[in-house]
This record gives C-alpha cells, sequence and structure tokens, in this order.
C-alpha cells in the first residue's frame, strides 16, 4: 500500500477526531518506505498470479476469472453505456496478456482486473429490487451494472496504490483563426534553461511531428476549415418607461442613449409613457418564457434586475423614471416582426437620436430599412470551434506513456477531428495538451456534458493502464476530496498574495487552499458519508469474492471502515468506531461537532485567512467568539468540556495568526529594514479581544440590545455575501457550462 493511501486514511481518522485540514504530506513524503511497500505488493501479486497459472484471481481464491486491465476492459461509450456480464468476463480475459506482460505488470493494474471480473451483476441487480427499485429493462441493467463494475474496480485499484486519473476541458477554447494560432504557439513552445523560447515536438492526429513553422501553418490551416462565423446577436427587448415629471424630448432622447448605452432602439411617446424597442446583450429566450409564464410564477430575477439598471441609468441622466419589461424575443424573424408591429401600433416612433423613422406608414417596409440600418451593430457571440484539453499524471509517471495514452484518447474518443497533442516537462507532474477541432470535416460536432467527461476519463485510465500506468477513474466523491480550482481562482489567490490591496472572496481563498493542503471536504462528509461507507463496503465485498487479498484489501477496509465510523457517529447507530475520536463522547452520543452552528462557525474560520489587517484580524475573531457564544448556550452540559477545549485551541490559533499580522504591520512601517521581532506571546497582549470566561456568568441583555444585536449580525451577514458575489464576479469568469474537473 502506498504512503498516499496510508496518509489518506489517516487524514480521516484525524477528521473524524476534529483534527480537519490537516494535511497527508508527511508519509508522501516516505518515498523509501512507499517504494519499498509497493516492491512488495507487486512481487506478492505475482508471485500469486504465477501460481494461477495465469488464469486465476490475484491472491486466493477459486479460479476462473482473470486479472488484467487491458484495452478491453468495459468502458463507457459515447452514449455512456457498458455492458455486464458474460462480456464483462469474456472482456476481462482478453486483457490476460496485456497484464501479464511486463509492461502492464503491476499490482493495482492486476488488482482493478481481478476485481472487475469478480462484479456479480446478478447481486446489483437483486440490491436493487430489494431496495424497492423494482424491474429494469435489459439495457438498463447493463448499464448500471457496468458503471458500477468500473466504479468498484477503480476504488479497488486506488486502495492497491493507482493513481486517479486527470482529464480536464480548459477554459477560453480558441473560437477564431488568431486564437487557434495563439494555442498553438503555446502548445508548440517552451522556455529553455536560458528563459527563451524554443520549439518542442507537437504531433498531429496521423503522427507526424510538425517541427517546423511551415509544416505547423499549414495544419492550422486545415484544422481551422471547419470554423464557423460568430452568431449574430438577436436578442431584443421591449420597455414601458413610466415618467414622473415632465421632461422635453431633447433631454428624454439623450437620457434613453445614455440607459441602453450603444444599443440601437427605436421609441415613441404618449404622456408620460415612454414605448421602447432595443437591441439587447440579454438571454432574451430566457426573459419570454418567464414573461409567458407569470412573473409570480417564476424564481428568475433577471427581469428585476434589468429594470432597475434601466430606471437607475434613467435617474443619473436627470430623468426619473420607472421601467418595465414588456416583451423580449432572441430569434431575427420575430424579432423583425415584433419590430414592424411596434412601428405599425405606436404614433410618432423615433430614433435614438430623436429624428423620426421614415415611411412609418408602411410599417414592413420601414422595419425592414430600420432593421439593416442597426445590423452592423449588432455584436456578435463566438461559437465553440475548438476545445483546449489537458491529460495530467503524477510526477515520476513516464511521460511517454502518458503521451501515448492521451494520444490513443483522443484516437478513439474524437476519430474524424484534427488535433496536435504535446508534453509540457515544465512542471514536476506529468502533463499532455491537446487541441481538438470541436466540428469534424463530416459536420459532427464533439461536445462534453458531464456523461462525456466521465467517459474521456474512464478511457484515458484504461489506456494509461495499457501503456502500463497503474490509473483509475475514480469520482471526488470516493475520497471526500474538496472541489479543484479554476485558473481565475489560482490567479486571483496569487494576486491577493502579493498584493495587500487586492481583495479575494472567502469562497476562493479556501477552495484554493483546501485543495493545495489536500484537506477532506466537511460538507461532503456531513452530507454524503452513509453513501460513501456504503460504496467502500461493497468494494471490500468484492474484492473479497474476487479473491484480492493483502495491504489493497486492507487500505480499502479502513477506508471504509472510518467512513463508517463517521455515519454511526452522525446518526448514534451503536458505539462510535474508534476513529470516531471527539465525533461523539464515551456514551455514544453526538457531540457539538455535529451541531447546525458548526457549518457557519467552519466558515467563520475559514474567512479568518481574509483578514490583510490586525484590525480586520480583530473584527473576525469577535464574529468567531460571537458564534461559539451562541452554541455555547445550546449545548448540553454533557459537552460542554469539550467544547471549552476546543474554542481554547481555536482562540490560540487566531492568536498566533493575530500576532503574525501585528509583526509584519511592525514591519512594514519600519519599512522592512532592521529592528529585533515581536514575539508572539507579546504581541497577543497588544489590542486583543477580550475572550469571555465561561466560568464568570454572563450580563443578561435586554430585549432592545439583543435586538440591535440581531440586527448587526444581519446586516453584517448580508454585506459580507455582496462583498464575496461581487468580487466573485470581478475574478471568476462565468461559463455556460462549468468544465472543471
Amino acid at each position: 500500500m502506498s504512503g498516499g493511501l496510508a496518509g489518506y486514511a489517516a487524514e480521516i481518522e484525524r477528521y473524524l477526531r476534529g483534527e480537519s485540514g490537516a494535511k497527508r504530506e508527511d508519509l508522501d513524503n516516505d518515498e523509501s518506505l512507499t517504494s519499498a511497500r509497493r516492491e512488495a505488493d507487486e512481487f506478492q501479486a505475482m508471485k500469486s498470479y504465477e501460481r494461477t497459472g495465469g488464469g486465476g484471481r490475484l491472491g486466493q481464491g477459486q479460479a476462473g476469472s482473470p486479472a488484467g486491465g487491458g484495452r478491453n476492459a468495459p468502458r463507457s461509450s459515447a452514449g455512456g453505456t457498458g455492458v455486464a456480464g458474460s462480456s464483462m468476463s469474456s472482456r476481462a480475459a482478453k486483457s490476460t496478456a496485456a497484464a501479464s506482460s511486463p509492461k502492464a505488470a503491476s499490482a493495482p493494474i492486476m488488482v482493478y482486473g481481478a476485481t472487475l471480473a469478480g462484479f456479480r451483476p446478478e447481486e446489483e441487480e437483486e440490491d436493487w429490487k430489494r431496495r424497492g427499485g423494482g424491474g429494469r429493462s435489459g439495457a438498463a441493467r447493463a448499464t448500471g451494472a457496468g458503471y458500477q463494475a468500473r466504479a468498484v474496480a477503480a476504488r479497488a485499484g486506488y486502495a492497491a496504490g493507482a493513481q486517479p486519473a486527470v482529464f480536464k476541458v480548459m477554459p477560453n477554447p480558441p473560437s477564431t483563426k488568431e486564437a487557434a494560432a495563439r494555442l498553438l504557439n503555446y502548445i508548440g513552445k517552451r522556455d529553455d534553461e536560458k528563459g527563451e523560447k524554443h520549439d518542442i515536438e507537437i504531433f498531429d492526429e496521423d503522427g507526424q511531428v510538425l517541427a517546423t513553422g511551415g509544416a505547423r501553418k499549414a495544419f492550422l490551416a486545415t484544422f481551422c476549415e471547419t470554423f464557423e462565423p460568430p452568431l449574430e446577436n438577436t436578442n431584443f427587448l421591449e420597455v414601458r418607461f413610466e415618467l414622473a415629471s415632465e421632461v422635453t424630448d431633447a433631454a428624454l432622447s439623450e437620457a434613453l442613449t445614455k440607459a441602453f448605452g450603444a444599443k440601437p432602439f427605436i421609441y415613441a411617446r404618449d404622456g408620460q409613457a415612454v414605448e421602447v424597442y432595443a437591441h439587447s446583450d440579454e438571454r432574451a429566450g430566457s426573459l419570454a418564457r418567464v414573461l409567458a409564464g407569470g412573473r409570480e410564477n417564476s424564481r428568475s430575477k433577471a427581469l428585476g434586475k434589468i429594470e432597475a439598471r434601466l430606471s437607475e441609468a434613467m435617474g443619473a441622466a436627470g430623468v426619473e423614471a420607472k421601467a418595465e419589461v414588456t416583451a423580449a424575443v432572441s430569434r431575427e424573424p420575430k424579432a423583425k416582426y415584433f419590430l414592424q408591429k411596434f412601428i405599425r401600433t405606436h404614433n410618432q416612433v423615433r430614433h435614438a437620436n430623436g429624428e423620426p423613422v421614415l415611411g412609418a406608414k408602411n410599417a414592413t417596409k420601414a422595419a425592414a430599412s430600420v432593421y439593416e440600418q442597426w445590423r452592423p451593430q449588432f455584436s456578435g457571440r463566438e461559437r465553440r470551434n475548438a476545445y483546449h484539453l489537458l491529460f495530467s499524471a503524477r510526477a515520476g509517471t513516464d511521460a511517454n506513456a502518458v503521451m501515448a495514452a492521451a494520444r490513443a484518447v483522443l484516437e478513439e474518443r474524437a476519430p474524424g477531428y484534427k488535433f496536435v497533442v504535446a508534453h509540457h516537462n515544465d512542471t514536476k507532474h506529468v502533463h499532455v495538451h491537446a487541441m481538438v477541432q470541436a466540428r469534424s470535416a463530416d459536420g459532427e460536432r464533439l461536445k462534453f456534458y458531464k456523461p462525456d467527461l466521465a467517459a474521456w476519463r474512464e478511457t484515458f485510465a484504461e489506456k494509461a493502464r495499457e501503456n502500463g500506468i497503474a490509473m483509475v477513474a475514480t469520482r471526488r466523491m470516493d475520497h471526500a476530496m474538496t472541489r479543484p480550482f479554476t485558473k481565475e481562482h489560482a490567479g486571483a489567490y496569487s494576486r491577493a498574495q502579493s498584493d495587500p490591496r487586492y481583495q479575494v472572496s472567502a469562497r476562493t481563498i479556501e477552495r484554493v487552499e483546501a485543495k493545495r493542503q489536500r484537506r477532506l471536504d466537511g460538507q461532503s462528509l456531513v452530507v454524503n458519508g452513509d453513501a460513501i461507507a456504503a460504496a467502500w463496503q461493497k468494494t471490500v465485498t468484492t474484492m473479497r469474492t474476487a479473491g484480492v487479498v493483502g495491504q489493497a484489501l486492507m487500505a480499502a477496509e479502513s477506508i471504509g471502515n472510518n467512513f463508517l465510523g463517521f455515519r454511526r457517529d452522525r446518526t448514534g447507530e451503536g458505539q462510535p468506531g474508534p476513529a470516531a475520536g471527539r465525533g461523539a463522547d464515551q456514551s455514544g452520543q453526538k457531540s457539538f461537532l455535529s451541531h447546525p452552528g458548526m457549518r457557519e462557525l467552519n466558515a467563520l474560520i475559514g474567512d479568518l485567512d481574509m483578514a490583510q489587517t490586525p484590525l480586520e484580524m480583530r473584527r473576525q475573531m469577535a464574529r468567531v467568539n460571537q458564534a461559539l457564544d451562541n452554541m455555547r448556550e445550546t449545548l448540553p452540559p454533557a459537552h460542554q468540556g469539550q467544547f471549552e477545549q476546543y474554542r481554547e485551541e481555536v482562540n490560540d490559533k487566531m492568536h498566533d495568526r493575530l500576532a503574525r499580522l501585528q509583526f509584519e504591520r511592525q514591519q512594514q512601517r519600519r519599512g522592512g529594514g532592521g529592528g529585533e521581532p515581536i514575539p508572539e506571546r507579546e504581541a497577543r497582549g497588544r489590542d486583543l479581544p477580550t475572550r469571555d470566561d465561561p466560568r464568570e456568568p454572563k450580563q443578561p441583555r435586554t430585549g432592545t440590545e439583543q435586538e440591535k444585536v440581531r440586527a448587526k449580525q444581519k446586516d453584517a451577514k448580508k454585506q459580507k455575501a455582496q462583498q464575496a458575489e461581487e468580487q466573485d464576479r470581478k475574478t471568476q469568469r462565468s461559463n455556460d457550462n462549468d468544465y472543471e474537473r
């Protein structure tokens, strides 16, 4: 069992004891111990495999199902379907040669193959019926069993030391020829030791090396042949303004121009009411559905935001008016029809500059003329013409094998699409970049929905195993790991670290640091702890059935037992396991860690990292202590002792961080020069928030004071949420589809 697995199990135990946030790097860094154990496991696995004559299971157990993870292992097809039952066993049998070759002779790969072959789809179907699922069709049974088999085998391979497959669809894909040229230049050039750019080997879909600038230029020309022009924006809104006072025509025209910016529009005035038909960047289709179904029946706030923005813009221009969106269209035929209708049903229709629309008596011709005048001003929306993909593996993995696996994935999952791939060796981990067409020469479009992403990841793991890399396609939920962060998250975080003036939201800081420190996701453990435990228990059962023994089985059992202990601790079922620790008291009852206020408290503690000055830190410390006070008032007496010990630990950590901030501020005032640093213990006593002594009775507050405190807390939370939301909009790019994995 690898050191990473041992550290992972230890991390779960530390979390269950209340020591969340601990790293798993101590055991990971013990390379000699990890290597020795892995070699011993592989030796034991190979001996066991040889004793069975290449046809038995891995370890002790009955013969009949070969171990392997080769080319013909079941995987998800383009539609996400799989094959189970007899076909699963036959595919495992075909992979015997690959598993027995020196290139693929790896214990994790053999464990994966043995567990996959030992999966019993009929037992899965019976379990489904016992849970009240009823009967299913043959295709549904095959799909469900195939997915379950691959998931169970992946967890078993991970327990044996296999690395999880990492496949990403990068944001900001190239949509123009110029953007594709920039990405090709990025993929095909790296910095040398002197920091100068030089060409590296890149391969096309035919396996040819694009070594010269002419070859790359010729490839780019054929690559961009399938690119489509940007989509034309045909979104229009019809808005009614109710004027609050008398306004001149010139002032009204100027205010409308400022409200709609550079967008073309026409308008008609009838007393204090002004009707406007305008081009918009808003997605009119969704707005039209809200209007058709009635605002009162929709949760969407888009219309209200648009109306508030227009009213505010009119007010800033000196015209008080209330805006109301009355219609929205998103298709060109409807846009022309509504424009014609607007001209026909309103008198004295004017352009944005106040000039009347000519030929209004013939609405059809007038609308066509206006629309053609507007067309050059329509801003288009770029199509997705190409994708930027990333295949990644751990440091120390054979780069040539990863490259071969990535090429095999592209050849299988994107046949007929032009692509280039290249290995970048400027980081510790191995990663291969690829640029692939979004539309083939036959007009087929390449899409990446969630089932497609899972299928690509499974195929990458399969091709990696065929090339001798112990890799499996696990889910993030299998390990209760935190969500990965995006390039925008990392950029904002790095800038905030180097520039104190740049603020970033607490959610971004927590997301980056949690992933880099390899923390477990506490929320996943709370919400899905029982499901995760059940999945690992099923994995252990299948491994035993397949005859898998040794360190891999022990690791899977350890992970499953720890999650099971957490589930029992949550529900109070039976006696707590040894890993429960501080999660429950000696009587097996829930501890303060299961208190509903812990979620808010954990969020406040996570926000402490946002504090850049001692003043901000003191304010956030006060909020944390207020939350601790609220929890203490609702806890039973049996949990008060553990809670006070926990509170002391939290306050010690907060005061340590405050001391560091005070020292850094003092160094800044001194210009970063000399001077003896102030010891942390001495700095703690300077201008710190008062700690409440639990042994001293707290003075009761009057009803008015309590209402004021609640109001202040509510306003602070609201302001904090607004700031975080606004900062996220500034530092993160909002995509239609979330491709991060």
